[in-house]
């Protein structure tokens, strides 16, 4: 009877280590299939650097870790239980020189998001200069009518600089049609923080629920139209509708910079009629010093 026993318990242990392997392994599948999370999480004086493709992963810098993106691609995956960002930036520093980023494709993820938790000594900080593309995921009626943002700015102390650019918002649906303009996502949207703005082209709304943004170049903000329009420090051109909740007004500062006005061209005299004026100048000069001369002119 005892060994009965033994026989049974020692036949449950492995049935369970059985479904704990199948477990395991579907777990392992699902991973694989939504996508992995890449991490960034070197606390040092080391600066890293991305240079490869990313298809499929979610992207963490964290930890006051600094790292380049010089080139390649990072795709968020289209489906995912750990997130929809492309790249999250938190308590960290991320520099984007060339390369693409796409938030999640389906679910509306958002290609970078800045944050900052709270009392931390390191603030979220993130910097887009000419060579790269951020883009918006686009959305679909299975999972949202929401597109992504190109890049979100998370909590008090978060930062975006853009030196340059391309942040392209997600595209997405109404009740009956995806791919229109209803639901698109943002080029930037601002929950807290700050947003630099000194050059790159910005093919959607800005959105500031409630941080600061800063806009420099030879830029106007129109309060009536919501706009900022004209040239930007790094000589792009600007026109984007800035957009804030109902009753809010938190204007955009704008630090004006007349050296980068575009220069009004002067009208040039054709050489045929310079020419003219010249003769008939020269005329009346000898004609009126000829009359001083004889006393044939006479002054009234």
């Amino acid at each position: 009877m005892f060994g009965s026993t033994n026989l049974d318990d020692n036949n449950n242990i492995m049935k369970k280590v059985k479904q704990s392997m199948i477990l395991t392994l579907l777990l392992s599948m699902i991973s694989w299939v939504s996508g992995d999370r890449v991490w960034f999480n070197d606390n040092t004086d080391t600066q890293l650097d991305i240079d490869q493709d990313y298809n499929d992963h979610n992207v963490f810098i964290v930890n006051g870790t600094t790292v380049t993106m010089n080139d390649g691609a990072i795709t968020a995956p289209s489906k995912t239980d750990d997130g929809e960002d492309a790249i999250r930036v938190e308590d960290a520093t991320f520099i984007a020189n060339n390369g693409t980023i796409k938030g999640g494709i389906e679910i509306g993820g958002t290609g970078v998001t800045i944050s900052t938790t709270r009392g931390s000594d390191t603030p979220g900080i993130a910097t887009f200069n000419d060579g790269v593309v951020v883009y918006g995921g686009d959305a679909t009626r299975v999972d949202t009518t929401k597109a992504g943002d190109a890049v979100q700015i998370l909590q008090s102390g978060s930062r975006a600089t853009f030196n340059g650019g391309r942040f392209v918002p997600g595209t997405g649906c109404t009740i009956k049609t995806c791919g229109v303009e209803t639901d698109n996502g943002n080029a930037i949207q601002i929950i807290q923080g700050e947003a630099i703005i000194y050059g790159g082209a910005f093919e959607g709304n800005i959105y500031n629920l409630g941080g600061d943004v800063e806009v420099h170049g030879c830029v106007e903000y129109d309060e009536e139209a919501s706009t900022i329009t004209g040239t930007l420090f790094d000589g792009s051109y600007i026109d984007v509708k800035y957009v804030q909740p109902n009753g809010q007004d938190r204007q955009p500062s704008i630090v004006y910079l007349e050296e980068v006005c575009p220069k009004e061209e002067t009208e040039s005299v054709p050489a045929s009629d310079t020419s003219g004026s010249m003769l008939v100048t020269l005329t009346a000069s000898v004609y009126v010093s000829l009359g001083f001369l004889f006393g044939t002119v006479s002054i009234r």
